[in-house]
């Protein structure tokens, strides 16, 4: 696959399989914690988590792709839902999570012109590609991300789509939030395209 700059993992993906990726396509892999991805990026032996061998975890954080030019930015988890898991959280983890991200998204601003181009998430906005489950309910928090720092797209996973024809990406504002389950392979409109 030549044509492949970079890879998203939106969550709920094996480690063994963001390693596959990284290792076979031999190109950026980024990712997001799910919901449910805990208990698969566990080292069997130790029982700690790890990171994928040739992928970024961009939960929290703010990273510049020198490969496309493209500022990144990633937040993991759904809200929280049940008593299990610990990559569920509440709209206030989120907003402290983000405010602590504030500081290399001003930087960008000053640097690039931009606050952020992508922003990876697990669940998607509230009221945006969400589903009205607790569950399955976005964060109200990703609609206060995306009207401050205006991302040109949000790609996040978590909401299963079954039937292919049912519509996987919107509008929010002037960020296209883009819904990857299973998967999808993108091209992303900047100045030089990006295929994902």
């Amino acid at each position: 696959m030549p044509d492949i700059d970079l890879v998203f993992g939106a969550g709920d993906l094996p480690s063994r399989y963001l390693e596959f990726l990284a290792d076979a396509l031999e190109r950026p892999v980024y990712f997001v914690l799910g919901n449910h991805m805990e208990e698969w990026v566990k080292d069997s032996q130790s029982g700690k988590l790890y990171e994928p061998m040739g992928a970024v975890g961009l939960n929290g954080r703010v990273v510049y792709d020198k490969t496309t030019g493209l500022v990144l930015a990633g937040m993991s988890g759904s809200p929280k839902y049940s008593g299990e898991g610990g990559q569920q959280f509440t709209e206030l983890q989120v907003y402290w999570t983000m405010t602590r991200m504030l500081p290399k998204l001003l930087w960008n601003r000053l640097r690039r012109g931009r606050w952020v181009d992508v922003l990876l998430t697990h669940s998607p906005p509230r009221d945006v590609n969400d589903r009205p489950d607790k569950a399955h309910r976005g964060f109200a928090a990703y609609r206060t991300f995306v009207n401050l720092f205006k991302p040109r797209y949000l790609i996040h996973g978590h909401i299963h789509l079954y039937d292919r024809n049912e519509p996987w990406q919107t509008t929010f504002g002037e960020t296209r939030v883009i819904n990857v389950y299973p998967y999808q392979k993108l091209e992303l409109d900047f100045e030089k395209p990006v295929t994902l």
